[in-house]
């Protein structure tokens, strides 16, 4: 399906034992983790290039020593396959009552160009993410299986239930293919507008 409407898509993928995945994430001891300030999560890189810190360097992704084997297999059967593309691979840890920055996945220069990023909730909802519009915020659909969202696209989270979301997250190099197959879209970019001053949405660097 063409994908140049597409704000939130669920991707119909067959589905790792999620509770046992989470289960060895939350199990990785805090010194392969870091935590991140602007997204107020503890990240974990399970496949990187380097150190983790950027995907932009030369070299090949390879899977860290303590990923799981259970992730490691679903996304090497799975999900790369699916995508044409290894990129690389976070799990990210929010606690309970916990709300990210309100932000935009791009540079101002990549406004409105395909900017699509692969997640799967391991442990938690899907409706805790919201897209801000000139509406008000509208929340994603609540839904168990790996979805496609528009990181170009003003938006959110805050963690509002009571239990520690743990979310696999994978992104640029990755932005996204022409066409998709096993989606199903669930949020049009066409039925919503977006904020008509953006400034406050950038990623701050510094």
């Amino acid at each position: 399906m063409p994908n140049n409407n597409l704000l939130f898509a669920q991707v119909m993928l067959p589905v790792l034992d999620k509770p046992e995945a989470t289960r060895q994430i939350l199990s990785i001891p805090d010194e392969f983790s870091f935590w991140d300030n602007y997204r107020h999560t503890k990240m974990i890189p399970l496949m990187t290039k380097g150190n983790g810190a950027t995907n932009f360097i030369d070299g090949e992704f390879k899977w860290t020593s303590y990923a799981p084997s259970i992730i490691k297999d679903w996304f090497d059967q799975t999900v790369f396959p699916w995508m044409g593309m290894q990129s690389r691979v976070m799990a990210l840890v929010t606690q309970p009552g916990v709300a990210n920055y309100e932000h935009i996945d791009c540079d101002p220069h990549e406004l409105n160009t395909k900017q699509h990023k692969f997640r799967i909730v391991l442990q938690g909802r899907t409706d805790t993410l919201y897209f801000i519009t000139t509406d008000g915020n509208k929340f994603a659909p609540n839904i168990s299986v790996p979805f496609i969202m528009d990181g170009g696209w003003p938006h959110g989270m805050e963690n509002s239930t009571t239990e520690v979301k743990v979310t696999l997250a994978v992104g640029a190099p990755w932005v996204g293919n022409t066409e998709y197959k096993n989606t199903s879209t669930m949020m049009e970019r066409s039925n919503y507008s977006m904020p008509h001053d953006l400034s406050a949405y950038w990623k701050k660097t510094t």
